[in-house]
């Protein structure tokens, strides 16, 4: 899905969590320029995206929103990101 991303206006980078004790269990963070630009993917790219992993997903993912309050492996500044 990465390539996907990265053609999205304001994508910045994506982290995939993956459970050790829960295999089923992923989660994906992506981070965005804004909260503009994440929720034009959201309307624009999202599904498509979601079509790709369908046959992966044993239920609808769950999306949620929060701001960045500080980060030192992105380099983001508190506020700056969706």
């Amino acid at each position: 899905m990465l390539p996907i991303l990265q053609k999205q206006k304001g994508f910045v980078d994506e982290t995939v969590l993956a459970s050790d004790t829960e295999p089923n269990h992923v989660i994906g963070l992506s981070f965005w320029n804004s909260k503009e630009d994440a929720e034009r993917y959201h309307r624009e790219g999202y599904s498509k995206v979601t079509e790709i992993l369908s046959s992966l997903l044993e239920s609808a993912p769950v999306i949620r929103t929060f701001n960045v309050h500080a980060s030192t492996t992105h380099k983001i500044e508190a506020g700056k990101a969706a």
